[in-house]
Protein backbone atom coordinates (compact mmCIF):
# COMPACT_ATOMS: atom_id res chain seq x y z
CA UNK A 1 0.00 0.00 0.00
CA UNK A 2 1.18 3.73 -0.80
CA UNK A 3 -0.18 6.07 1.04
CA UNK A 4 -0.76 9.46 -0.64
CA UNK A 5 1.70 12.36 0.35
CA UNK A 6 0.67 15.60 2.25
CA UNK A 7 1.88 18.92 3.81
CA UNK A 8 2.94 18.56 7.40
CA UNK A 9 3.97 22.23 7.24
CA UNK A 10 1.20 22.81 9.36
CA UNK A 11 2.47 21.08 12.55
CA UNK A 12 4.28 23.26 14.87
CA UNK A 13 6.14 19.96 15.36
CA UNK A 14 6.42 17.83 12.53
CA UNK A 15 5.41 14.48 14.30
CA UNK A 16 2.00 13.00 13.25
CA UNK A 17 -0.27 9.89 12.78
CA UNK A 18 -1.76 9.13 9.51
CA UNK A 19 -5.35 7.82 9.74
CA UNK A 20 -5.76 5.46 5.87
CA UNK A 21 -10.22 5.43 6.56
CA UNK A 22 -10.30 3.17 3.16
CA UNK A 23 -8.02 0.65 5.42
CA UNK A 24 -9.97 0.87 8.00
CA UNK A 25 -13.58 0.37 6.44
CA UNK A 26 -11.66 -2.54 4.04
CA UNK A 27 -11.09 -3.98 7.40
CA UNK A 28 -14.68 -3.97 8.88
CA UNK A 29 -15.78 -5.27 5.41
CA UNK A 30 -13.32 -8.42 5.79
CA UNK A 31 -14.05 -9.12 9.44
CA UNK A 32 -18.29 -8.71 8.52
CA UNK A 33 -17.88 -10.95 6.06
CA UNK A 34 -15.39 -13.49 7.89
CA UNK A 35 -18.19 -13.44 10.67
CA UNK A 36 -21.19 -13.37 8.11
CA UNK A 37 -23.03 -11.53 10.89
CA UNK A 38 -22.91 -7.64 11.85
CA UNK A 39 -20.66 -5.80 13.25
CA UNK A 40 -20.00 -3.81 16.71
CA UNK A 41 -17.21 -1.86 16.44
CA UNK A 42 -15.28 -0.98 19.17
CA UNK A 43 -13.96 2.35 19.39
CA UNK A 44 -13.10 2.71 23.14
CA UNK A 45 -9.65 4.84 24.06
CA UNK A 46 -10.59 6.64 21.18
CA UNK A 47 -11.08 4.15 18.82
CA UNK A 48 -7.18 2.97 20.22
CA UNK A 49 -5.62 6.04 19.40
CA UNK A 50 -7.23 6.38 15.69
CA UNK A 51 -10.59 9.15 16.63
CA UNK A 52 -12.83 7.85 18.09
CA UNK A 53 -15.19 11.04 16.28
CA UNK A 54 -13.53 10.30 12.86
CA UNK A 55 -13.40 6.57 12.95
CA UNK A 56 -17.14 6.64 14.17
CA UNK A 57 -18.07 8.82 11.21
CA UNK A 58 -15.79 6.95 8.35
CA UNK A 59 -17.98 3.12 9.89
CA UNK A 60 -20.89 4.36 9.78
CA UNK A 61 -22.34 2.43 6.75
CA UNK A 62 -19.81 -0.58 8.36
CA UNK A 63 -20.66 -0.72 11.65
CA UNK A 64 -24.64 -1.35 13.38
CA UNK A 65 -22.94 -0.32 16.72
CA UNK A 66 -20.20 1.03 18.20
CA UNK A 67 -19.12 -0.14 21.34
CA UNK A 68 -16.84 2.24 23.91
CA UNK A 69 -15.24 1.34 27.44
CA UNK A 70 -17.04 4.35 29.56
CA UNK A 71 -20.06 6.92 29.17
CA UNK A 72 -18.08 9.49 28.63
CA UNK A 73 -16.58 8.44 25.34
CA UNK A 74 -20.26 7.86 24.74
CA UNK A 75 -21.56 10.82 25.13
CA UNK A 76 -19.02 12.97 22.96
CA UNK A 77 -19.48 10.46 20.15
CA UNK A 78 -23.94 11.26 20.93
CA UNK A 79 -22.39 15.22 20.97
CA UNK A 80 -20.83 15.14 17.98
CA UNK A 81 -23.70 13.63 16.10
CA UNK A 82 -23.46 9.90 15.99
CA UNK A 83 -27.06 8.41 16.29
CA UNK A 84 -26.22 4.19 16.06
CA UNK A 85 -26.75 2.42 19.30
CA UNK A 86 -23.34 2.86 21.46
CA UNK A 87 -22.52 0.52 24.19
CA UNK A 88 -20.40 1.55 27.39
CA UNK A 89 -18.48 -2.11 27.61
CA UNK A 90 -17.13 -0.80 31.43
CA UNK A 91 -19.33 -1.40 34.65
CA UNK A 92 -21.35 1.39 35.63
CA UNK A 93 -21.38 2.65 39.19
CA UNK A 94 -25.55 2.86 39.91
CA UNK A 95 -25.23 6.36 40.47
CA UNK A 96 -24.23 6.77 36.89
CA UNK A 97 -27.56 5.15 35.44
CA UNK A 98 -29.12 8.48 35.20
CA UNK A 99 -26.26 9.77 32.95
CA UNK A 100 -26.61 7.09 30.70
CA UNK A 101 -30.45 7.48 30.01
CA UNK A 102 -29.85 10.81 29.82
CA UNK A 103 -27.33 10.78 26.97
CA UNK A 104 -29.43 7.72 25.24
CA UNK A 105 -26.30 4.92 25.92
CA UNK A 106 -26.65 1.09 26.25
CA UNK A 107 -25.13 0.09 29.25
CA UNK A 108 -23.75 -3.29 30.88
CA UNK A 109 -26.02 -4.89 33.43
CA UNK A 110 -23.61 -6.65 35.33
CA UNK A 111 -25.85 -6.87 38.70
CA UNK A 112 -29.43 -6.09 40.00
CA UNK A 113 -28.38 -2.61 42.17
CA UNK A 114 -27.13 -1.67 39.03
CA UNK A 115 -30.65 -2.61 37.04
CA UNK A 116 -32.50 -1.00 40.13
CA UNK A 117 -31.02 2.46 39.72
CA UNK A 118 -31.16 1.94 35.79
CA UNK A 119 -35.15 1.18 36.60
CA UNK A 120 -35.38 4.69 38.70
CA UNK A 121 -33.01 6.83 36.17
CA UNK A 122 -35.41 5.14 33.15
CA UNK A 123 -39.11 5.84 34.96
CA UNK A 124 -37.51 9.31 36.11
CA UNK A 125 -36.76 10.78 33.04
CA UNK A 126 -40.02 9.21 31.29
CA UNK A 127 -37.98 6.84 29.12
CA UNK A 128 -37.40 3.35 28.58
CA UNK A 129 -33.26 2.58 29.09
CA UNK A 130 -31.35 0.24 27.24
CA UNK A 131 -29.03 -2.57 28.11
CA UNK A 132 -27.32 -5.71 27.98
CA UNK A 133 -26.89 -8.17 29.90
CA UNK A 134 -23.19 -9.54 30.50
CA UNK A 135 -22.37 -12.64 32.61
CA UNK A 136 -19.06 -13.71 33.15
CA UNK A 137 -18.12 -17.62 32.14
CA UNK A 138 -14.29 -16.92 32.97
CA UNK A 139 -12.98 -13.51 32.65
CA UNK A 140 -13.74 -12.92 36.16
CA UNK A 141 -14.00 -9.18 35.32
CA UNK A 142 -17.95 -8.07 34.84
CA UNK A 143 -21.03 -9.49 35.61
CA UNK A 144 -22.05 -12.15 37.55
CA UNK A 145 -21.33 -15.87 37.45
CA UNK A 146 -22.64 -17.92 34.93
CA UNK A 147 -23.79 -20.64 37.76
CA UNK A 148 -25.72 -17.51 39.00
CA UNK A 149 -26.97 -16.44 35.50
CA UNK A 150 -30.37 -18.29 35.70
CA UNK A 151 -31.84 -16.11 38.92
CA UNK A 152 -30.31 -13.14 37.82
CA UNK A 153 -31.96 -13.54 34.54
CA UNK A 154 -35.42 -14.42 36.20
CA UNK A 155 -34.83 -11.23 38.44
CA UNK A 156 -34.58 -9.11 35.12
CA UNK A 157 -38.04 -9.89 33.66
CA UNK A 158 -39.30 -8.01 36.75
CA UNK A 159 -38.06 -4.44 35.21
CA UNK A 160 -40.27 -2.51 33.38
CA UNK A 161 -38.93 0.57 31.96
CA UNK A 162 -35.37 -1.26 31.13
CA UNK A 163 -34.90 -2.96 27.38
CA UNK A 164 -32.61 -5.62 27.53
CA UNK A 165 -31.34 -5.31 23.99
CA UNK A 166 -28.64 -7.93 24.23
CA UNK A 167 -26.70 -10.85 26.00
CA UNK A 168 -22.84 -11.12 25.73
CA UNK A 169 -19.89 -12.32 27.40
CA UNK A 170 -16.07 -11.97 27.20
CA UNK A 171 -13.56 -14.17 26.44
CA UNK A 172 -10.08 -14.08 28.29
CA UNK A 173 -7.62 -16.77 26.37
CA UNK A 174 -9.00 -16.76 22.50
CA UNK A 175 -5.54 -15.28 21.29
CA UNK A 176 -3.88 -17.96 23.34
CA UNK A 177 -2.53 -20.96 21.03
CA UNK A 178 -4.40 -22.93 23.56
CA UNK A 179 -8.33 -23.45 22.88
CA UNK A 180 -9.48 -25.14 25.19
CA UNK A 181 -10.27 -22.47 27.81
CA UNK A 182 -12.47 -20.71 25.48
CA UNK A 183 -14.14 -23.84 24.10
CA UNK A 184 -15.32 -24.09 28.50
CA UNK A 185 -16.37 -20.65 27.86
CA UNK A 186 -18.06 -20.90 24.91
CA UNK A 187 -19.84 -24.23 26.72
CA UNK A 188 -20.47 -21.76 29.61
CA UNK A 189 -22.55 -19.07 27.56
CA UNK A 190 -24.19 -21.47 25.82
CA UNK A 191 -25.71 -23.61 28.53
CA UNK A 192 -27.14 -20.43 29.92
CA UNK A 193 -28.37 -19.15 26.98
CA UNK A 194 -30.29 -22.31 26.93
CA UNK A 195 -31.55 -22.40 30.55
CA UNK A 196 -32.90 -18.51 30.42
CA UNK A 197 -34.34 -19.42 27.04
CA UNK A 198 -32.55 -16.34 25.19
CA UNK A 199 -32.04 -17.06 21.33
CA UNK A 200 -30.44 -14.95 18.64
CA UNK A 201 -33.99 -14.52 16.62
CA UNK A 202 -34.74 -12.00 19.94
CA UNK A 203 -31.63 -10.65 21.54
CA UNK A 204 -28.33 -9.36 20.16
CA UNK A 205 -26.16 -12.35 21.24
CA UNK A 206 -22.03 -11.35 21.04
CA UNK A 207 -19.10 -12.92 22.41
CA UNK A 208 -16.49 -12.57 20.13
CA UNK A 209 -13.61 -10.33 20.19
CA UNK A 210 -11.24 -10.01 17.35
CA UNK A 211 -9.51 -13.52 17.73
CA UNK A 212 -12.52 -15.21 18.20
CA UNK A 213 -13.91 -13.23 15.37
CA UNK A 214 -10.94 -15.23 13.87
CA UNK A 215 -10.66 -18.42 15.38
CA UNK A 216 -13.76 -19.49 16.64
CA UNK A 217 -16.30 -19.53 14.44
CA UNK A 218 -18.99 -21.03 17.36
CA UNK A 219 -18.70 -17.57 19.22
CA UNK A 220 -20.04 -15.43 16.07
CA UNK A 221 -23.59 -15.18 17.57
CA UNK A 222 -26.12 -12.90 16.16
CA UNK A 223 -23.16 -10.02 15.96
CA UNK A 224 -18.71 -10.03 16.19
CA UNK A 225 -17.20 -7.28 18.61
CA UNK A 226 -14.07 -6.19 17.06
CA UNK A 227 -11.51 -3.70 18.29
CA UNK A 228 -7.93 -4.30 17.40
CA UNK A 229 -8.14 -6.63 13.85
CA UNK A 230 -10.30 -3.21 12.93
CA UNK A 231 -7.44 -1.35 12.81
CA UNK A 232 -5.23 -3.78 10.71
CA UNK A 233 -3.37 -5.37 14.07
CA UNK A 234 -3.28 -8.85 13.98
CA UNK A 235 -4.40 -10.17 17.93
CA UNK A 236 -2.35 -13.51 17.99
CA UNK A 237 1.87 -12.95 18.42
CA UNK A 238 2.73 -15.03 15.41
CA UNK A 239 0.51 -12.20 13.28
CA UNK A 240 -1.37 -15.02 12.41
CA UNK A 241 -4.26 -13.97 10.13
CA UNK A 242 -2.33 -10.69 9.64
CA UNK A 243 -2.49 -11.22 6.01
CA UNK A 244 -6.26 -10.06 6.37
CA UNK A 245 -5.77 -7.10 7.47
CA UNK A 246 -4.68 -3.58 6.45
CA UNK A 247 -2.42 -1.06 8.77
CA UNK A 248 -4.73 1.41 9.27
CA UNK A 249 -2.09 4.06 11.59
CA UNK A 250 1.44 5.07 10.56
CA UNK A 251 3.27 7.15 12.80
CA UNK A 252 5.59 9.25 11.42
CA UNK A 253 7.75 12.37 11.91
CA UNK A 254 9.93 14.34 9.74
CA UNK A 255 13.81 14.48 10.14
CA UNK A 256 15.14 17.85 11.94
CA UNK A 257 18.80 17.79 12.33
CA UNK A 258 21.51 15.44 10.44
CA UNK A 259 24.33 14.73 13.36
CA UNK A 260 28.23 13.66 12.26
CA UNK A 261 29.19 11.90 15.07
CA UNK A 262 32.80 10.64 15.58
CA UNK A 263 33.90 7.27 16.74
CA UNK A 264 34.14 7.06 20.49
CA UNK A 265 31.90 9.78 21.35
CA UNK A 266 28.27 9.24 22.75
CA UNK A 267 25.55 10.44 22.61
CA UNK A 268 21.56 10.69 24.60
CA UNK A 269 21.21 10.47 27.92
CA UNK A 270 23.43 8.36 30.21
CA UNK A 271 25.89 7.72 27.37
CA UNK A 272 24.17 4.35 26.39
CA UNK A 273 25.22 4.59 22.99
CA UNK A 274 29.21 4.56 21.70
CA UNK A 275 29.98 5.28 18.64
CA UNK A 276 32.09 2.56 16.80
CA UNK A 277 32.71 4.40 13.49
CA UNK A 278 32.73 7.69 12.39
CA UNK A 279 28.38 7.55 12.41
CA UNK A 280 26.05 9.89 10.92
CA UNK A 281 22.52 10.12 12.89
CA UNK A 282 19.66 11.76 12.29
CA UNK A 283 17.55 13.57 15.08
CA UNK A 284 13.39 12.79 14.69
CA UNK A 285 11.26 14.53 16.79
CA UNK A 286 9.68 11.64 18.53
CA UNK A 287 10.04 10.43 22.51
CA UNK A 288 8.13 8.75 24.84
CA UNK A 289 5.92 11.92 25.80
CA UNK A 290 4.20 10.92 22.13
CA UNK A 291 3.70 7.45 22.98
CA UNK A 292 7.56 6.34 21.71
CA UNK A 293 8.04 3.89 24.50
CA UNK A 294 11.77 4.87 26.10
CA UNK A 295 12.01 0.61 26.60
CA UNK A 296 13.06 0.58 22.58
CA UNK A 297 16.23 2.90 23.56
CA UNK A 298 19.09 1.36 21.57
CA UNK A 299 16.92 -1.35 20.18
CA UNK A 300 14.10 -0.19 18.49
CA UNK A 301 13.85 0.25 14.50
CA UNK A 302 12.40 2.84 12.34
CA UNK A 303 12.06 3.41 8.55
CA UNK A 304 13.55 5.99 6.47
CA UNK A 305 14.15 5.55 2.62
CA UNK A 306 12.33 2.35 2.72
CA UNK A 307 15.51 1.05 5.45
CA UNK A 308 15.18 -0.13 8.77
CA UNK A 309 17.93 2.23 10.95
CA UNK A 310 18.63 1.82 14.76
CA UNK A 311 18.03 4.01 17.63
CA UNK A 312 20.91 5.12 18.91
CA UNK A 313 20.75 5.88 22.63
CA UNK A 314 18.04 6.32 24.94
CA UNK A 315 14.73 7.24 23.87
CA UNK A 316 14.12 10.88 25.33
CA UNK A 317 11.01 12.60 25.92
CA UNK A 318 10.97 14.37 22.64
CA UNK A 319 13.16 13.47 20.46
CA UNK A 320 15.34 10.11 19.11
CA UNK A 321 18.28 9.64 17.61
CA UNK A 322 18.61 7.36 14.68
CA UNK A 323 21.66 5.76 12.92
CA UNK A 324 21.46 6.47 9.63
CA UNK A 325 25.02 5.88 8.96
CA UNK A 326 24.75 3.26 5.92
CA UNK A 327 22.19 5.54 3.38
CA UNK A 328 23.83 9.11 4.90
CA UNK A 329 24.53 9.71 1.42
CA UNK A 330 20.41 10.22 1.10
CA UNK A 331 19.65 11.89 4.35
CA UNK A 332 18.44 14.98 4.74
CA UNK A 333 16.14 16.71 6.95
CA UNK A 334 12.41 17.14 6.43
CA UNK A 335 12.72 13.16 5.72
CA UNK A 336 9.93 11.06 6.73
CA UNK A 337 10.87 8.81 9.57
CA UNK A 338 7.87 5.69 9.87
CA UNK A 339 7.62 4.31 13.43
CA UNK A 340 5.25 2.05 12.79
CA UNK A 341 3.17 1.41 9.84
CA UNK A 342 3.43 1.90 6.26
CA UNK A 343 6.66 4.75 4.68
CA UNK A 344 5.66 6.75 1.78
CA UNK A 345 6.82 4.38 -0.64
CA UNK A 346 4.42 1.33 0.43
CA UNK A 347 6.89 -0.40 3.02
CA UNK A 348 5.51 -2.25 6.23
CA UNK A 349 7.35 -1.87 9.65
CA UNK A 350 4.50 -3.88 11.68
CA UNK A 351 2.84 -2.28 14.97
CA UNK A 352 2.96 -5.97 16.31
CA UNK A 353 6.86 -6.29 15.96
CA UNK A 354 7.53 -2.91 17.40
CA UNK A 355 5.48 -3.76 20.15
CA UNK A 356 7.39 -7.47 20.42
CA UNK A 357 10.31 -5.23 20.81
CA UNK A 358 9.55 -3.31 23.42
CA UNK A 359 8.12 -6.20 25.22
CA UNK A 360 4.39 -5.33 25.23
CA UNK A 361 1.53 -5.68 22.76
CA UNK A 362 -0.16 -3.71 19.97
CA UNK A 363 -2.61 -2.31 22.05
CA UNK A 364 -0.46 -0.50 23.95
CA UNK A 365 1.33 0.75 21.35
CA UNK A 366 -1.33 2.11 19.49
CA UNK A 367 -3.49 3.38 22.57
CA UNK A 368 -0.38 5.03 23.70
CA UNK A 369 -0.20 7.29 21.21
CA UNK A 370 -0.15 11.22 22.52
CA UNK A 371 -2.94 13.70 22.61
CA UNK A 372 -0.17 16.17 21.27
CA UNK A 373 0.59 13.92 18.37
CA UNK A 374 -1.46 15.15 15.18
CA UNK A 375 -4.28 12.69 13.43
CA UNK A 376 -3.93 13.22 9.70
CA UNK A 377 -7.12 11.39 7.92
CA UNK A 378 -6.72 10.15 4.47
CA UNK A 379 -10.12 10.03 2.53
CA UNK A 380 -12.67 10.34 5.30
CA UNK A 381 -15.83 10.42 2.91
CA UNK A 382 -14.82 7.33 0.16
CA UNK A 383 -13.10 4.41 -0.15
Amino acid sequence: MTLPAFSSSSFSRPTWAQIHLPSLRANARVLRGTANTPLIAVIKADAYGHGAIQVAEALQDEAFHFAVAGLDEGRILREAGITKPILALSAILPSQAEYAVEHDLTVPINSLEVARSLERAAAAQKKVASAHWKFDTGMGRVGVWHEDALATWQALQEFRSIAIKGVYTHFASADEPDEAYTLQQIDAFEQVLKQCGITIAEYLVHAANSPATLRFPRARYSAVRCGLSLYGASPFDNRQFGELLSPVMSLQARITDVRRIAKGRTVSYGGTWRAERDSVLALVPLGYADGYPRCLSNRGEVLIQGTRCRVAGRVTMDQILVDVTEISANIAPGQIVTAWGYDENGIHLPVEEVAATADTIAYEMLTGIAARVPRVYNDILKS
